[in-house]
């Protein structure tokens, strides 16, 4: 039987659909451009999603026996109640859900109702609640980075335990595929907490020059936000206002425990990725 992951495309679905093939499962991609995901996914087989018409998901969960849930925030949470009762009629088993640090605490954009109603369907449910990914600097922050020598985030001297998204993933492919992580909300975070000047500084020794933190407040962040939809805008200024007040600072053994080794540290992932600033 075969594994369904929705949003491939993403930066955690990605990894995933690298690390169950590598582990001989058979993959199943939810994708809206077919021929994009062909190219990128070699030997998953590739289906046509469209979170705005949930019939769609009923051929894409057939005879899947888990699900990997990506779904981006401005989806939530009706894109995941949908897909969960699509996997529910379809006799799927399993189902983990890529979440958001401190969903269950709050309402998290959507992650806490999504969650809640993938727990009513009686699935074998598992949460994945990553703190802030190291590969935003590989994405969101790569051309600042790799042209001006520079990043900004509205983050202060707040720290934050980043994890690699390899972690996450290789966590998801566990809860996927393994026994014991049934009825279980994994807190995700790296072994270190480290803030923005730390991070500048380490990517900067693996490029060969300086890199500066510039630190923004909300007002500019949010000018910097003014194309972007206003759910977008209010998303990142309680995100960073989350690493201002430190409560992203925390480390949490989670990914360790269930992995059983040290989750990836920054400095290694700045080496992995250094060719991304040059």
């Amino acid at each position: 039987m075969t594994i369904f992951i929705a949003n491939a495309n993403g930066k955690i679905g990605q990894e995933v659909v690298k690390g169950l093939i590598a582990k001989g499962e058979q993959v199943r991609v939810g994708v809206r451009n077919i021929e994009k995901a062909r190219a990128e996914f070699p030997g998953a087989d590739v289906v046509a999603i469209d979170a705005t018409r949930p019939e769609s998901f009923l051929a894409a969960v057939a005879g899947a026996k888990a699900v990997f849930s990506g779904f981006p925030t401005e989806l939530l949470p009706k894109a995941e109640v949908d897909l969960a009762a699509a996997a529910k009629a379809a006799g799927v088993k399993r189902y983990v859900k890529l979440s958001v640090v401190g969903a269950g605490d709050s309402e998290a954009f959507g992650h806490t109702a999504a969650e809640k109603a993938i727990e009513a369907t009686g699935l074998e449910w598992t949460h994945l609640r990553p703190t802030f990914f190291m590969q935003n600097y590989t994405t969101a922050h790569a051309a600042s980075i790799k042209t001006g020598r520079a990043f900004y985030e509205a983050a202060a001297d707040g720290k934050t335990a980043f994890i690699d998204a390899r972690d996450v993933a290789a966590v998801a492919v566990k809860a996927l595929t393994e026994a014991g992580h049934h009825r279980k909300a994994y807190t995700l975070t790296g072994a270190q907490a480290l803030d923005r000047n730390e991070v500048a500084s380490m990517i900067g020794k693996v490029i060969g020059a300086p890199v500066e933190y510039v630190a923004i407040d909300d007002a500019a962040l949010r000018q910097a936000l003014a194309g972007a939809p206003k759910f977008t805008q209010e998303l990142f200024s309680t995100l960073y206002g989350f690493v201002r007040d430190g409560y992203t600072a925390a480390v949490d053994p989670t990914a360790e425990q269930v992995l059983g080794r040290t989750p990836i540290g920054f400095a290694q992932f700045a080496a992995d990725h250094a060719a991304v600033w040059k």
